[in-house]
């Protein structure tokens, strides 16, 4: 566990508001000096608190979907390296997780299409033959919640709560330019547009129109750092809420339950099987059996099902794989 000060938090705050923030004015929000800001990002990132500065992409609004896997092998995912290295180097896994209990991973893949993700599944499959013991699939499009940095990390800086934004249905098409700048963006969302137009051999004007433009149409969402929760001291969860058939105004009860809590970072309905997952984090134990034991009394009449794993690492988050960028206008 690393110690922060309150400088550090709002420094860690103000970027997960908006990890473009200039300088200049990230040193007025913490009364630093430039160069003491920038030491301390660095430092931040040495130590692991700040993984990367990213970009939160909508892959719906592209006309992509994504869908989650829970896994379990019959082998030690550490001790068999091909297991995570297959996930880790797959060209559609944007996000990967392991876990303790009763699953041994979390997979998130970006895919093209119902015919693509049979192939995804086809492959995986086949690649790992007898060594899979089984997996569940579930269908992420329906986003919930989705914010990297919980208010109990920020809540005694007396600072605004972090919005969330409503992510866009509407579907658009993008040409090879955004795609070198969504994946320029994906590595680091920090970098100057001078610095992009560099890289991209691309004129400053271009680079800031075209942000301008995916930001606009709600491709873009928004510019974070990707926080180490587990080095604030934090433990992180995967929860799933199996739910039984109730009334539309039941679920969006519950819905806005999940949405509203300020604990959970990420959330999803899997219209498909009927259930809820999300990811948490408590700084103690008693923080996620208060959740269980709310959520059972409050909907006890829909939930068929609860339970909850401990993430052991995140080993791999990247909102634009590479797959992403090859032969998608």
């Amino acid at each position: 566990m690393i110690e922060l000060d309150v400088k550090d938090r709002k420094i860690i705050y103000h970027l997960s508001n908006n990890a473009r923030i200039s300088d200049t004015q990230l040193s007025k929000q913490v009364a630093l000096s430039k160069n003491a800001v920038k030491y301390r990002i660095e430092r931040l990132k040495k130590e692991g608190v700040i993984k990367h500065l990213a970009a939160v992409i909508n892959i719906g609004a592209l006309g992509l979907d994504t869908f989650t896997l829970l896994l379990k092998f019959n082998d030690d995912i550490y001790e068999n390296k091909d297991i995570l290295d297959y996930f880790r180097k797959h060209e559609y896994v944007d996000w990967l997780i392991t876990l303790s209990g009763q699953w041994d991973l979390f997979v998130e893949m970006v895919t093209k299409d119902l015919n693509h993700f049979h192939e995804l599944i086809k492959d995986m499959t086949q690649h790992f033959g007898e060594l899979l013991n089984t997996y569940q699939v579930f269908f992420s499009a329906n986003t919930l919640r989705v914010e990297h940095l919980i208010a109990d990390f920020y809540k005694e800086l007396k600072v605004e709560e972090l919005s969330i934004k409503k992510r866009t249905t509407e579907k658009h098409k993008i040409d090879e330019t955004d795609k070198k700048i969504l994946n320029l963006l994906n590595q680091d969302s920090s970098l100057p547009y001078l610095s992009m137009a560099q890289k991209l051999n691309l004129s400053i004007d271009i680079v800031r129109y075209r942000m301008k433009n995916m930001i606009e149409k709600g491709i873009i969402i928004k510019f974070f750092p990707e926080i180490d929760l587990a080095k604030l001291g934090y433990t992180e969860y995967l929860y799933t809420l199996k739910l039984k058939n109730t009334s539309k105004e039941k679920m969006e009860r519950l819905k806005t339950r999940i949405t509203a809590n300020q604990n959970i970072t990420y959330a999803f309905l899997d219209t498909n099987s009927f259930t809820i997952i999300f990811v948490c984090a408590f700084r103690n134990p008693e923080g996620i059996d208060h959740l269980s034991r709310s959520l059972r009394k409050d909907f006890s009449d829909m939930i068929d099902s609860q339970d909850y794993l401990i993430i052991k690492e995140q080993i791999l988050f990247n909102l634009f794989p590479k797959g992403m960028d090859e032969g998608k206008k």
